[in-house]
């Protein structure tokens, strides 16, 4: 290669000496000059070292995995999936007594969606619910007791009177889910009982609401809020649900409680009005 000339002194053609590159001349990207030599730049010597290290330990693993792997096959003791069905009735009735899915899920030290995929399906991948799940997986469901499965959850009992409470005032069940951030349909679930149990947070967050709230008659200056209220009032009467002031505050999270008063629409928008007009409904 022929060298280049410069101010009186001779220069070499930066891909003088390198190996030939199809197309040209082209520099190494990962070759610096440093004093007059090329050196390799590679990075510090604890990162490298980390990565080593990182790179090892997944050897291992996957090396003690392998090893387990083989000596249950040995031992025909290799069985990697269980029949779903099972597992899924055990869901169900855990279910049943209360527990969520991600009540069930945690207990069991699995994600939440394994658990809903394995009684529901993929929804939205128009998958069925499966017939085998992995046999590790099934073990840790099965071993959840409903115990296990409620140890942060409470009746609902106290939760749903409060809301049906509120709704007998004119409350609509909308207007709750909205201050609550609920879904109206997971607000009539807990309003018709189809919910047995909630969580300790969402039963503080309605205890909440009811203190601010159940005093208060609903706001009707415009038709839509009026027809909103006179529905809520259609609701709480022909479910009979009593108003705040026909529940027993020291019982109203007593399951065997059953309130002795029935709905009967309030009037007036003060405090002590509304509170005349709902104590008829103990002596009447």
């Amino acid at each position: 290669m022929t060298p280049h000339s410069h101010h009186g002194r001779t220069m070499a053609s930066p891909c003088e000496g390198s190996p030939a590159v199809t197309g040209g001349c082209r520099h190494q990207p990962d070759l610096a000059v440093a004093g007059g030599r090329a050196r390799r730049a590679t990075g510090s010597g604890s990162g490298r070292a980390a990565h080593t290290s990182a790179a090892a330990k997944g050897r291992t693993s996957h090396q003690d995995y392998a090893r387990w792997r083989a000596r249950q096959i040995a031992y025909g003791r290799w069985d990697p999936w269980a029949d779903a069905e099972p597992v899924r009735a055990h869901v169900l009735r855990l279910r049943r007594g209360g527990a969520s899915y991600h009540a069930i899920a945690h207990a069991a030290g699995v994600s939440p969606m394994t658990v809903h995929n394995l009684v529901n399906g993929r929804r939205a991948r128009k998958q069925s619910a499966p017939q085998r799940i992995g046999s590790v997986q099934a073990r840790r469901i099965l071993a959840v007791t409903p115990e296990a499965a409620a140890a942060e959850r409470r009746s609902a009992c106290g939760t749903r009177r409060r809301l049906q409470a509120l709704v007998a005032l004119g409350h609509s069940p909308a207007h709750l889910a909205g201050q609550l951030g609920i879904s109206q349909s997971r607000m009539r679930r807990l309003l018709h009982g189809q919910t047995c149990a909630v969580s300790s947070a969402t039963h503080g967050e309605v205890c909440q609401l009811y203190s601010r709230m159940w005093y208060q008659l609903p706001t009707e200056g415009t038709r839509p809020e009026g027809v909103a209220a006179d529905a809520a009032r259609r609701l709480a009467e022909t479910a009979n649900w009593p108003p705040p002031m026909g529940l027993d505050d020291d019982r109203i999270d007593d399951p065997a409680y059953r309130p002795r008063a029935a709905w009967r629409r309030a009037a007036g928008a003060s405090r002590d009005d509304l509170d005349m007009t709902i104590a008829g409904a103990l002596c009447g």
